[in-house]
């Protein structure tokens, strides 16, 4: 499966006359991201080449999650601020390391 490159991520040069021809002076990190992509290059170089060009990074706003009065008060452990991968409640390591005889 190929990855398809837009004709204004083809290179630095293109991506600024498209960004000129639209009028805009910020890009996202989604345009960030296709760039590197293509141009097979850092973000940071990307970046400060595109600053230098006069173009800024579109500030990322926040995704806010709607809370209702059905919401889990303290979704540490579970729902959708718990993170599987890391910690938890502690019973998993009580009962296979100190909770086992021998």
């Amino acid at each position: 499966m190929t990855h398809q490159v837009y004709p204004e991520y083809e290179s630095l040069e293109a991506f600024v006359e498209y960004c000129l021809e639209e009028e805009v002076d910020r890009y996202s990190h989604v345009d960030l991201q296709e760039l590197a992509y293509s141009l097979r290059r850092s973000h940071s170089k990307i970046r400060k080449e595109l600053e230098e060009y006069g173009l800024r990074l579109r500030y990322r706003e926040k995704e806010k999650e709607v809370r209702g009065w059905r919401s889990n008060d303290n979704d540490r452990w579970y729902g959708k601020g718990a993170d599987r991968t890391f910690g938890g409640s502690g019973h998993e390591q009580i009962n296979g390391f100190s909770g086992q005889e021998g």
